[in-house]
């Protein structure tokens, strides 16, 4: 973020009262149309609730960094408490019990304001090893900005899983999650993040409290492309059913992020299962790449 410089004009001096008068010729009076100065851009402000109205409707504005250089950039199997614009190509590869899986998927972030924000998911391409593709299940994800300071983010919303994929594939479910996300800086470039949600289970599924929490340190600044933010870090998912006779499952991403240059940039990472469960799978290869606009 560039701050814009005050601009202090002089007071004009008054001619007509500081020189004596002189008397009128015959050349015309030339009017002078004043231009004002084109508006400063507007600089980045906390978020509270005491504007909430107003700011539901302003123009997004980008945060600076944490105080410690910490950047809100998402990461891989990980929530992003605070807002992104960008656009996500990712591809994944599945090592699973079963038949091994690819998915292709793009991912569209858009901040409408301030305070809503919008995600789109789609899971374009999936296929399994023993010869069967199809499209998978979209998801639209609504936050809202609770509250925002320099170091801290809070959002809440709802991720929309909708059944547009194919039941042979494990789609075709229709899965709201209510959801809190949080980011924040804790010093030395780390920042924490996270998520508590509530999933619905859609047919046989049960119902499951799901929570996220990762940490991860950036290491060189933005400009030192093409490992400009350079990010490691760890994620860790756990899928609580509130059913009993339902197994949880708890997994393991850790993961690097770096600028390429041109606000590009490159995920990758390896989710590992910790929870042994006979539907589940080896290790999970995520990589991914992230053009901001």
């Amino acid at each position: 973020m560039l701050a814009s410089p005050a601009i202090c004009h002089a007071d004009p001096i008054d001619s007509a009262a500081a020189a004596p008068a002189e008397p009128a010729t015959a050349e015309p009076a030339i009017a002078l149309a004043q231009v004002d100065p084109a508006p400063a851009p507007r600089e980045w402000t906390p978020l509270k609730f005491g504007n909430f109205g107003k700011e539901f409707t302003e123009r997004w504005i980008p945060v600076p960094n944490g105080t410690s250089g910490a950047p809100r950039q998402g990461w891989l199997a990980t929530a992003d408490g605070f807002f992104t614009r960008e656009f996500h190509l990712a591809y994944d590869y599945t090592d699973s019990r079963g038949p091994d899986a690819h998915e292709v998927l793009v991912r569209f972030n858009y901040p409408l304001s301030r305070r809503f924000w919008a995600g789109l998911e789609v899971p374009f391409y999936q296929r399994l090893t023993n010869g069967r593709d199809n499209f998978g299940d979209i998801t639209l994800s609504t936050l809202v900005m609770l509250a925002e300071t320099r170091n801290l983010s809070i959002n809440a919303g709802v991720g929309w899983r909708l059944p547009t994929g194919s039941v042979l594939l494990g789609n075709n479910r229709f899965s709201p999650t209510p959801q809190v996300n949080v980011f924040t800086d804790i010093g030395h470039g780390f920042s924490l993040r996270g998520r508590v949600g509530y999933q619905i289970g859609d047919r046989t599924d049960p119902d499951a409290v799901v929570v996220n929490a990762t940490i991860g340190q950036t290491v060189t600044p933005h400009s030192k492309t093409p490992f400009g933010d350079l990010t490691w870090y760890v994620a860790a998912n756990w899928s609580e059913p509130v059913t009993r006779n339902a197994p949880s499952f708890v997994s393991i991403t850790p993961g690097l992020r770096t600028h390429l240059g041109g606000n590009l940039f490159l995920l990758g990472g390896v989710t590992f299962p910790v929870t042994p469960y006979r539907n589940s799978f080896r290790e999970r290869f995520i990589v991914q790449i992230v053009q901001g606009f």
